[in-house]
């Protein structure tokens, strides 16, 4: 998390053959991509990273510019908010995490512009087995976040007609939030409703447009496969359901996730439930076929979520995922890959083919492409529907 009002321009050096990545502002907009997909495209370099209302003589284009600064190079890009989020993956070596984790220890470093000259040593946590707590508020205190990002943030972080609707509730930067208790209870209503009509969107979308193949249940996170969620690039506006969709359900914003970038970007496909149209159940059996040459440059990889957190689902297994390049799956006569989906792992079945599922908790998945290729584009390549097995 990169805070440009406290630190002032920040510098990110991006080390060579760094995976996807990219910046968002604090209302989860794409400031710039990095790695594969940014302007380095993989061969690394340092990324200026410019607050509103400093350096303004740098044309610094949301996207990234190339520009000179003092004899440096440096991709240039100007956020149009404080805090911005920064995100980078490294992709497995050998089914391995060791050479990405020794890929960002030894080239990636993030410090302040005005300590270019001396940067400070980085420090890395492995957060992997630490839990915290990724999603919003469902009760009143959700107003208070908001309160919070906007009295921290710019003034021209959302628009007037975003600010006048936050206004007529009683959110306004730099002016204490305390609504009288009339106004607290339609709040405390009004999240409760939303934050219903936000799950219902997401995993039961009644959108055509959402579902990626006729008569499938797999559906896509990027309806209308514009990254700001615009109809005809704006000219039918912004989809309020796609984006609604999406972020209740994930989180960072790029293009590369949303664009046609064959080889280098990334592709995602949901599904909430199974052949029949019903929700996945934690308690029962299921199969799902994975066809043979899954086209997919980097690797693929199948992760089963809780729709309560919107994070990997917690059970028996470390992981509730599947990776193809660091799970040594049972592949089938045909090369494709069958996985089972049950509290119990199946027997006469590969244990490394099965995810664990929790009695009495629902659940969906995502498929996730790294480097898709034009069979996916195409739709020339399809995974099968989830089957119930029992």
């Amino acid at each position: 998390m990169m805070d440009l009002e406290k630190y002032g321009p920040m510098v990110v050096e991006v080390p060579p053959k760094c995976g996807p990545g990219t910046v968002n502002d604090a209302f989860f907009r794409f400031v710039v991509d990095m790695g594969g997909p940014g302007p380095d495209r993989g061969q690394g370099g340092k990324y200026l990273i410019l607050p509103p209302d400093q350096m303004s003589e740098i044309d610094a284009p949301i996207g990234g510019k190339l520009v000179e600064v003092d004899g440096e190079e440096y991709f240039a890009v100007r956020s149009p908010g404080y805090m911005n989020f920064l995100i980078l993956r490294g992709l497995l070596e050998d089914g391995k995490p060791d050479a990405p984790v020794a890929m960002f220890e030894n080239g990636l470093k993030v410090y302040p512009y005005t300590d270019r000259n001396d940067p400070p040593a980085m420090k890395f946590i492995d957060g992997s087995l630490t839990p915290f707590n990724t999603i919003h508020a469902n009760d009143f205190e959700f107003f208070e976040e908001i309160h919070t990002v906007l009295d921290r943030e710019p003034i021209d972080l959302i628009d007037p007609e975003l600010r006048g609707l936050a206004a007529s509730i009683g959110l306004q930067k730099g002016k204490p939030f305390d609504p009288d208790a009339r106004l607290k209870g339609i709040l405390e209503d009004s999240v409760a409703i939303g934050n219903a009509t936000a799950r219902a969107i997401f995993l039961r979308p009644r959108d055509p447009a959402a579902f990626l193949y006729p008569g499938q249940q797999w559906y896509t996170p990027f309806v209308g496969g514009d990254y700001r969620w615009l109809v005809a690039d704006g000219a039918g506006g912004r989809n309020l359901d796609a984006r609604t969709l999406f972020f209740y359900c994930a989180t960072v914003n790029t293009p590369a996730m949303a664009l046609k970038m064959p080889g280098v970007g990334s592709q995602y496909a949901l599904i909430s439930t199974d052949s029949e149209g019903d929700y996945l159940d934690g308690s029962k059996n299921y199969t799902l076929r994975i066809p043979p040459d899954v086209p997919a440059k980097n690797f693929w990889s199948f992760v089963v979520y809780d729709p309560q957190t919107r994070s990997e689902l917690q059970s028996g297994q470390l992981l509730p995922s599947k990776n193809s390049v660091r799970d040594s799956m049972k592949e089938n006569a045909d090369g494709s890959i069958t996985l089972y989906f049950g509290p119990e792992s199946p027997k006469g079945v590969n244990a490394t083919n099965w995810i664990q599922t929790v009695p009495g908790k629902g659940w969906f998945a995502l498929l996730r492409l790294y480097g898709p290729l034009e069979p996916w584009f195409e739709k020339t390549w399809r995974p099968g529907d989830i089957e119930l097995a029992d």
